[in-house]
């Protein structure tokens, strides 16, 4: 039975396709790259929002019709939704024939063998399951960067996320072997390692060993990977032993923290465990001691209990830091947490009206901020070919992440998956166009 996998949702869920592909593989499953050629679809699912969730049903199906027009003899649906809602995914949707939670991934060769006869349930709960640098993994695009996933699960606890209750406790895997994913991936050809969890910087504090995420970083430091680029960065933890050890590290000048708002009171009611006031401190820390680091976030408007004054204190907190990244997002009520109990919910138009907001706010300080790098000699990793047939190739600077950030598009003949020295001849807002310096 061939098999065709759809991924759906962020990075760590691109990891676990990545290696159920791996192991479907191994297995001597034929992997094809079109749904409309496979007899079993796999829909890897995100349920983290209610935006999400919806992607994730109209994904399903829109794959189901494949039972009717294509060769598709098996539909199972695997992730976060599972992991989260459980039977109700096959209860609500009889199109499906096998469901998978992300707590013991190695059942999707079993389920594949068996979907097609029976419905089945493979999922449990609380999710306790981690990949190790043994694993077979496939990575799916030809790309010179690949997603290590360094721990899973989260014990932050923050009121409007539901991340806890389908991915777990945090859970951390070892110094050595992360080390040994990332050497795996540089022997071949993978230029740039981006580390991800749902909480980074608490890598290790669960091993008991006494090492933290500092340590980690300086270990991989010492591999033969180009770039290393840290994710997910909680505010609450970083102090100056980490700070220190950051400094000493070989990684990408790149800070990608999620402050979610500026205003104390909001701060408090999400339960983020840091201050506004500190959240300036961390950033002038961050700044002082890594030199030309971009500073990315993302922020959360219209939670209950906002109002205009906090909103006016958030503006002000973006104005005084000025990121030069940041995304924004509205306030999602999610089923199982606090949140949606608090009085004063903000209404979705208003939360919409401010984040729009935030975005003109921030646009405004990016590209004054990008304007600078106009002349500017950098290395650029080429990533693959262009999607603007005016260039024939794009890449980015260590202070553009993937998928998140703009593009350098590229004048010139270049080599994708290799670094180019590159002069920044123009500036487009967030992206930047170059040419080989």
């Amino acid at each position: 039975m061939n098999v065709h996998l759809t991924t759906l949702g962020c990075p760590k869920n691109q990891v676990d396709s990545e290696l159920m592909l791996g192991m479907l593989g191994a297995a001597g499953f034929p992997l094809v790259a079109e749904a409309e050629d496979a007899e079993c679809l796999i829909v890897n699912t995100c349920a983290f929002i209610d935006r999400a969730r919806e992607e994730s049903v109209a994904t399903i199906l829109e794959l189901a019709k494949l039972k009717e027009t294509g060769r598709c003899r098996a539909l199972i649906v695997t992730g976060c939704l599972p992991q989260r809602y459980g039977g109700d995914v096959l209860r609500e949707m009889p199109e499906v024939d096998g469901i998978l939670g992300t707590s013991d991934l190695p059942r999707i060769v079993e389920l594949v063998r068996q979907a097609a006869a029976r419905h089945d349930w493979a999922t449990s709960a609380p999710p306790g399951y981690l990949y190790d640098a043994t694993t077979p993994r496939l990575l799916s695009r030809p790309v010179p960067y690949a997603y290590v996933k360094i721990a899973e699960g989260c014990d932050m606890g923050c009121t409007f996320c539901a991340i806890p209750q389908f991915r777990g406790r945090h859970r951390s895997r070892p110094l050595k072997d992360v080390v040994a994913e990332v050497e795996a991936l540089a022997a071949r050809g993978v230029q740039e390692a981006v580390l991800v969890s749902q909480d980074t910087l608490a890598w290790g504090r669960d091993l008991g060993v006494g090492e933290d995420v500092g340590d980690l970083l300086l270990a991989l430091s010492d591999t033969r990977m180009p770039w290393i680029r840290p994710m997910y960065l909680h505010p609450a933890h970083v102090n100056d032993r980490l700070l220190a050890k950051w400094a000493r590290a070989r990684v990408v000048p790149y800070i990608d923290m999620p402050v979610q708002h500026g205003d104390d009171g909001i701060l408090r009611a999400m339960r983020r465990a840091v201050t506004a006031r500190r959240m300036r401190a961390i950033v002038a820390e961050l700044r002082d001691a890594i030199p030309a680091v971009t500073m990315r976030t993302t922020v959360l408007v219209g939670f209950p209990g906002e109002t205009e004054a906090a909103f006016e204190n958030l503006l002000q907190f973006i104005d005084d830091v000025r990121f030069d990244r940041l995304g924004v997002f509205t306030y999602s009520p999610e089923e199982g947490t606090p949140s949606p109990g608090y009085p004063d919910q903000v209404p979705a138009e208003v939360a919409a009206e401010r984040a729009a907001a935030v975005q003109e706010s921030q646009d405004r300080i990016a590209w004054e901020r990008q304007d600078t790098l106009r002349g500017a000699v950098l290395d650029v990793l080429v990533d693959g070919p262009s999607e603007d047939p005016a260039f024939a190739w794009e890449g980015r600077t260590a202070g553009q992440a993937p998928e998140i950030d703009g593009v350098v598009y590229l004048r010139g003949s270049f080599t994708p998956g290799r670094f180019a020295r590159t002069r920044i001849v123009e500036v487009q807002g967030y992206e930047l166009v170059g040419e080989r310096a």
